[in-house]
């Protein structure tokens, strides 16, 4: 039987192998960790190789596009507002305002149904605001690689925003597609690695049975305490809960290095030379660099890797306050621009235990239900 990838640490999810195979013969089907992974149906596979050529993963992605170094800098939104509701400095939002302002379209990651992490496509503010704030759980991104395809096949603009996987993914599908890229803006986000949607709803079941209570939204990154990492659970009859212990496990367990995709542990994006035209993540560390623009409601590190991005990054900078900054003041606490999350000596047993005795076993003995013992590795 034809496989896409031979290591489960050389794929990493994006469905571009699913995307551009000519007969459906590829779906995702998700592992006993929750992950998914293309699955080839015999019968259907004509051999044509396009599901390998199509993995930047492993084939490698175009860089002849990015600048030597990226331009580098902080960045707030204007809106008090914005800021509140977004991880960090509201970037993502001035971005997509821009994009919508010109009739283009957006697509990024949102809660489904059960707190599925799925990507969407948006073409006014109110649909994009689902995609603000981080999301722990790795997307499905279903059709999207499709619907850009369709998108920019008919004239649109497009914002893409995911994982440097998704984004390195999407080129590398539309270049084998033969598709027009030069009104795509891919903006990637500086990603520690992804847990699957499975441990998620499980975490989410396990709040539930302990507060006998439904669990209606959960907010990574609150800003509840202010900018910086505070998860909250908000309960079916009102109830925000971000201060117990309980509240914060998730938090703990994504940290652990015990629960990311095989292929994050060996990520090729970990560095400065990025599958797309702009970064963005949390700028950590300001109060160092920039202390005068340390924000409690959070400030935004955009790298600019291509001109393309350039020329956007200029058309956002009517919502936004930014200064220019260097490599060299990210990069200290931004450990994934150099270096993939190291695995966890012990996640073997993890899976093994989660698999045989449930959720809340594993949570248990391996981060302890009531311990603050697993920390949140320096400059994460």
């Amino acid at each position: 039987m034809l496989t896409v990838y031979d290591r489960k640490a050389d794929c990493c999810g994006c469905t571009a192998c699913k995307s551009i195979c000519p007969t459906g013969a590829i779906s995702m089907e998700a592992d006993h960790e929750g992950f998914l992974y293309p699955r080839i149906d015999p019968p259907l596979c004509i051999d044509c190789g396009l599901c390998r050529k199509v993995c930047a993963f492993q084939m490698g992605y175009d860089r002849s596009g990015n600048f030597d170094m990226p331009a580098v800098f902080a960045a707030k939104h204007r809106s008090d507002e914005v800021r509140r509701r977004s991880s960090s400095g509201g970037a993502f939002t001035a971005a997509s305002d821009h994009m919508l302002a010109k009739g283009g379209v957006v697509y990024g990651a949102a809660f489904a149904e059960g707190f599925r992490v799925v990507h969407r496509r948006a073409e006014t503010a109110e649909g994009r605001d689902a995609f603000r704030g981080s999301k722990y759980a790795q997307s499905d991104p279903e059709r999207t690689f499709m619907g850009v395809k369709d998108d920019l096949d008919g004239g649109r603009q497009v914002l893409f925003t995911g994982t440097p996987c998704q984004c390195a993914g999407l080129r590398r599908f539309l270049e084998t597609a033969g598709t027009d890229a030069s009104s795509l803006l891919a903006v990637d986000i500086i990603c520690y690695g992804t847990p699957s949607y499975k441990l998620f709803k499980d975490f989410i079941a396990y709040l539930e049975e302990s507060e006998g209570e439904k669990v209606v939204d959960f907010r990574f990154r609150s800003k509840e305490n202010g900018w910086g990492s505070t998860e909250a659970a908000v309960f079916e009859g009102g109830r925000v809960d971000f201060k117990s212990r309980r509240s914060q496990l998730y938090r703990k367990l994504f940290f652990s290095n015990l629960c990311l995709r095989p292929a994050c542990y060996e990520c090729r994006y970990t560095n400065l030379v990025r599958p797309s035209d702009i970064t963005m993540a949390d700028f950590w560390g300001i109060e160092e660099v920039l202390p005068e623009f340390r924000d409690e409601l959070g400030v935004s590190l955009i790298l600019v890797n291509t001109a393309k991005g350039r020329v956007a990054c200029s058309g956002m900078l009517g919502d936004l306050v930014t200064i220019e900054s260097s490599v060299e003041a990210c990069l200290a606490k931004q450990p994934a621009l150099k270096t993939p999350a190291t695995m966890n000596p012990l996640r073997q047993a993890f899976w093994e235990d989660y698999g045989r005795s449930g959720f809340r076993y594993a949570l248990d003995k391996y981060i302890g239900i009531d311990s603050s013992a697993v920390k949140k590795p320096a400059g994460g």
